[in-house]
């Protein structure tokens, strides 16, 4: 979630993984950053599964850091859809994101039970899957290593080869929304830290839980014009991250706005223009481009983001009427 420049570089690509004990410990999975986090809050949040009238899939692709080497690459699908007759959602996460040499997969499948009002609904959330994570310790470069014709980190706990660990992985959270009004908060890796099989792996896999609390409030300026601000915290347990962010949506078709990235400590992290239409009834397509503020704005060209969407309407039941009709038949 948190994308830490030294980290990143040099704990994975440079490595930073230099272990100072028997083994060697990765704290490598933080959830992917995404600037367009509102068209896709489901990606955070279980509890949002079938919040409307539809079954809703979203693609979020990202290029973080553009011309910075080991830059995070992600990408996130989630497809949910409303389940009536118990009042419920349903669907699913893909998640895939690459920083420096290690990658993780993701695939979860999320649950959501609705309690409705009149004009709002609170749902809770779950979601249960598994996290793979891929380190290609055959590309880790260390100060002392030996690299002419072999692989030889002059470190026995850095792996010369390709390492591969399966973590189960659950999230849940909760989630509060009527006409215009939308509050959430959640918690994903609720399984972790977890530890792989010290007997047939050289590595422990662990990494932190992320917490997420989302605020968004519709404002109704004319019958053509909605401004949408919106606010999501985010924290790992160690630092955290808010974006605030304000979308102008014309005619329920062309949308325009802007993003403000800071972490709790004061430090800028970026600023971004959003963009997008409706391209037909179902499908609609926006792009995201963070201008960098941090001390990575000199190596960075910032980072681009395109968001897909595509929704199938789905009508709810309509509530039946009895009607008494009795017949008397004479004779």
């Amino acid at each position: 979630m948190l994308r830490n420049c030294i980290v990143t570089l040099l704990l994975i690509v440079s490595a930073g993984l230099y272990a100072q004990s028997t083994q060697l410990y990765s704290y490598g999975q933080q959830d992917p950053q995404f600037t367009q986090y509102m068209f896709n809050p489901s990606s955070f949040n279980p509890a949002v599964a079938g919040e409307m009238d539809a079954w809703v899939s979203t693609l979020n692709v990202r290029n973080q850091w553009v011309n910075l080497p080991g830059a995070p690459i992600s990408q996130i699908f989630t497809s949910h859809i409303p389940i009536y007759k118990i009042s419920s959602g349903a669907g699913l996460v893909v998640m895939n994101d690459i920083a420096g040499q290690q990658r993780n997969t993701g695939l979860t499948a999320m649950y959501a039970f609705h309690k409705r009002f009149r004009t709002s609904t609170l749902s809770m959330g779950v979601s249960g899957g598994f996290v793979q994570q891929q380190l290609n310790g055959g590309k880790l470069i260390t100060p002392t290593g030996n690299y002419e014709g072999i692989v030889d980190h002059n470190d026995p706990n850095l792996p010369v080869t390709t390492k591969t660990e399966l973590l189960p992985d659950a999230a849940a959270g909760l989630y509060f929304f009527g006409k215009n009004l939308k509050i959430g908060a959640s918690a994903t890796h609720l399984l972790l830290p977890l530890q792989a099989s010290k007997e047939t792996a050289e590595t422990d896999v662990q990494y932190n839980p992320n917490a997420y609390v989302y605020v968004g409030y519709d404002i109704d300026v004319t019958d053509r014009l909605i401004i949408t601000p919106s606010v999501l915290y985010k924290t790992d347990l160690k630092a955290s991250i808010v974006d605030i962010n304000t979308i102008f949506t014309f005619n329920q078709n062309i949308l325009a706005g802007a993003s403000f990235r800071g972490y709790a400590n004061s430090r800028y992290d970026a600023a971004a223009l959003i963009a997008g239409f409706n391209v037909t009834d179902n499908w609609r397509i926006s792009y995201s481009y963070d201008i960098t503020l941090s001390e990575l704005n000199s190596v960075s060209a910032g980072s681009h983001e395109v968001v897909l969407r595509y929704s199938i309407p789905v009508a709810r039941p309509r509530a039946g009427k009895m009607i008494n009709n009795p017949r008397y038949l004479y004779h």
